[in-house]
């Protein structure tokens, strides 16, 4: 099932930035997202029988909390960031490449300050290969 899952965010992630880069220039940026949480709303709808088997709806709003919130904002934070960086002249290997190397360095650290996750001398090597690629992707 763990493979399963980063397939699926795999395959996630290729459609998502294949779709956002060509979603037409002139579609207004807040109604493309718009539509697209309509069309995110009905597939994850659709996911309920198989992830939310014998667990009554009910009970299980209640098992949320703020952090639902932080994701939702989060999200349209990242749609809107990628639809207009594409936009703005980013292209698809460099806009993904260069936000998700910076974002695993920041999550790195993070995750070890505050979560208090395991950090290692390999990890060290391989945060600064990563910062060695962000800046070769970028270079030009």
């Amino acid at each position: 099932m763990a493979w399963f899952a980063i397939a699926l965010v795999l395959l996630g992630n290729v459609a998502y930035h294949l779709g956002l880069r060509v979603i037409p220039r002139g579609a207004n940026p807040a109604v493309a997202t718009l539509a697209a949480y309509l069309v995110a709303t009905v597939a994850t709808g659709a996911t309920l029988p198989l992830l939310a088997r014998g667990v009554p709806l009910g009970p299980a709003w209640r098992t949320l909390n703020w952090s639902t919130v932080v994701v939702g904002v989060a999200i349209v934070g990242i749609e809107m960031g990628y639809l207009l960086a594409y936009r703005a002249g980013w292209t698809l290997g460099t806009a993904s490449v260069t936000a998700n190397v910076a974002l695993a360095v920041l999550l790195l650290g993070i995750g070890t300050l505050a979560f208090r996750e395991p950090w290692s001398p390999s990890r060290a090597i391989g945060v600064g290969f990563c910062v060695i690629g962000l800046w070769l992707v970028n270079r030009g």
